[in-house]
């Protein structure tokens, strides 16, 4: 599965090489002139127009409210997605290594998985109070199962032939890390941390929605409160492209960057013959 993992990627990526960015562009265009007519037959309180909205944002980054209130967020949730990678991939390569830590384990996963995000703030809330760690937990809470579940189920797709050809051969553990177990982890792995990344910053701003008096949550409280609309949706929309531009910054170089220099597993020295026992 990690083999066609990049093929995929790229059979998809160029369906429409030269107008997919138009038709992507379009797609926003529609989106913005739906959400302009709408708006134009409801009050400003209910559904704020598009230029109304970006008018409030360039208020809010000038005051420099938001940008004190989004780096309490980042961080937030940059912490508690640290946690999740550290914790879910320890976790996952345990399950994958040890069918009996897997099954023992299993219960515990799926009830983090099945969870509402709000029961985990709840919860801590109960037990923690009000305090910024809540979020920091929070988003480890939420994330982990995905990473998790997307390192077992890269250790375990690794190909058997190759990991029985190492144990015989004896191969060095670095060139079983650099051509066998990097190259079939990393591309689900990095999957699962795309979804995570966004994942993690939509859960930091609930969560601190009810459990914190800093960050975009409570920002997001206080505009509802005094029925500032506009407001509640300029720090949606500095959300949505936050998002965009984490994933198109961080993660999209990243996955080239394996595509590039990683050998993907069917065609790896393993199979080639290239890498010999030393």
């Amino acid at each position: 599965m990690a083999a066609n993992y990049p093929m995929r990627s790229s059979t998809l990526n160029n369906r429409f090489p030269r107008h997919r960015s138009l038709w992507y562009a379009a797609g926003w265009v529609l989106l913005l002139a739906a959400w302009a007519v709408v708006a134009a037959s409801q009050p400003e309180y209910m559904l704020p127009s598009p230029a109304r909205t970006l008018s409030t944002l360039l208020d809010l980054i000038v005051s420099e409210a938001l940008l004190l209130a989004l780096a309490a967020t980042l961080w937030r949730a940059a912490v508690g997605l640290l946690l999740a990678l550290l914790l879910g991939c320890a976790w996952g390569y345990l399950s994958a290594r040890f069918p009996a830590f897997h099954a023992l384990t299993m219960p515990g996963l799926q009830l983090l998985m099945s969870t509402p995000g709000i029961i985990f703030v709840i919860v801590a809330m109960v037990w923690f109070g009000t305090r910024s760690v809540i979020v920091v937990l929070v988003v480890a809470a939420v994330t982990t199962p995905v990473i998790t579940t997307a390192t077992t189920q890269a250790f375990t797709a690794i190909d058997a032939e190759l990991k029985e050809m190492v144990t015989l051969f004896r191969f060095p553990r670095w060139r079983v890390l650099r051509h066998l177990v990097v190259p079939s982890v990393a591309p689900p792995l990095l999957a699962a941390t795309t979804v995570a990344l966004g994942q993690s910053i939509r859960v930091a701003v609930m969560a601190e929605l009810l459990a914190s008096a800093t960050g975009m949550g409570a920002a997001i409280r206080l505009a509802q409160i005094n029925i500032e609309t506009a407001e509640v949706f300029a720090y949606a929309l500095m959300m949505t492209a936050l998002t965009f531009a984490l994933e198109a910054s961080l993660i999209a170089p990243m996955k080239r960057r394996f595509a590039a220099h990683l050998p993907a597993v069917s065609g790896s020295p393993w199979r080639s013959g290239q890498v010999k026992a030393v």
